[in-house]
């Protein structure tokens, strides 16, 4: 038996399908001269007649019908692969699991989200607001496709992509006596009360590094979660280092000035060892890295 060239089984398929040499040939957009020939070599690598000629055209016999069964059995799977295929593409029945911290679970269902479950109804989505640390013990289980989150993770197995670099910024309230100063120092967090992020973070453990390499110690701080620092420093409470996007996202009413000594914050998004990214996972963390990259500019008061 010769070697059947895929291409002879189309021009079979379509005229048994179609009828005629004329319709497959216009189907296939070649000419009906090139279907013949792709028939009869068919023929000659089975090493058997399908059909029989004659004046009218082809005329299958009962041999090519019971070939052509089998021969749709291989286009209706060819079929089944494409809409399995359209399906991935409009992420029908699939799940979504994300996991931010506090500043950029906002960006996600203020500004990401929307759009992204607009344009795919068939998407479910589980979304979680966790700490930097929860969220890399998750993705690690395999538990969230993407995670996003603070610092630059150096831990074995996991997959990140860096979606930008900013600073963090000192914020306070309106009236704060600093907030007509240019600029906010380490000293100036042992004069007024510190709002600091959780000990969980990376900028708060930057900061007890700074503090503790200038021998310096904070007045009566405060801790809590990044968005309660804005909260806090809006109501008169004291000074809160935040990064640029937790400052410019917050609805609170605050004045961000600069922060010294330079603390660089890295915003990245992660994913499960040895997992593919889906076309949606692609979709959010691309918004993701342009809308940080609209929001990691300073604009100080």
């Amino acid at each position: 038996m010769s070697r059947i060239n895929p291409r002879q089984v189309e021009a079979f398929h379509k005229v048994i399908l179609t009828g005629g040499i004329t319709q497959a040939a216009n189907m296939m957009n070649i000419t009906q001269p090139a279907v013949s020939r792709l028939i009869k070599d068919f023929e000659y690598a089975l090493n058997l007649k399908l059909f029989d000629r004659d004046g009218r055209g082809l005329e299958p016999r009962e041999e090519a019908l019971k070939l052509f069964r089998e021969v749709e059995r291989i286009y209706l799977g060819l079929d089944h692969i494409a809409r399995i295929a359209d399906d991935i593409r409009q992420s029908r029945n699939s799940v979504l699991r994300v996991g931010a911290v506090s500043a950029l679970s906002a960006l996600c269902t203020e500004s990401i989200l929307p759009s992204l479950l607009r344009n795919n109804p068939e998407l479910s989505l589980f979304m979680d607001v966790e700490s930097t640390t929860s969220i890399i013990d998750m993705v690690l289980s395999n538990q969230y496709d993407v995670g996003f989150i603070y610092g630059r993770p150096t831990l074995k197995g996991l997959r990140a992509d860096l979606l930008g670099v900013s600073q963090a910024v000192a914020v306070m309230a309106i009236d704060h006596p600093l907030s007509q100063q240019p600029k906010i120092t380490l000293q100036d967090l042992t004069r007024y009360r510190a709002i600091l992020p959780g000990r969980k973070t990376v900028m708060r453990e930057r900061l007890a590094q700074l503090h503790s390499e200038a021998d310096l110690t904070l007045f009566s701080p405060i801790e809590t979660s990044l968005v309660q620092c804005c909260n806090l420093a809006a109501a008169g409470l004291g000074i809160a280092v935040v990064d640029i996007v937790t400052a410019k996202t917050s609805p609170s009413e605050i004045v961000m000035k600069p922060f010294e000594p330079l603390i660089e914050v890295a915003w990245l998004a992660i994913f499960p060892p040895q997992h593919g990214r889906s076309m949606v996972v692609e979709q959010l963390v691309e918004k993701m890295r342009e809308k940080l990259a609209m929001l990691e500019r300073p604009a100080f008061n």
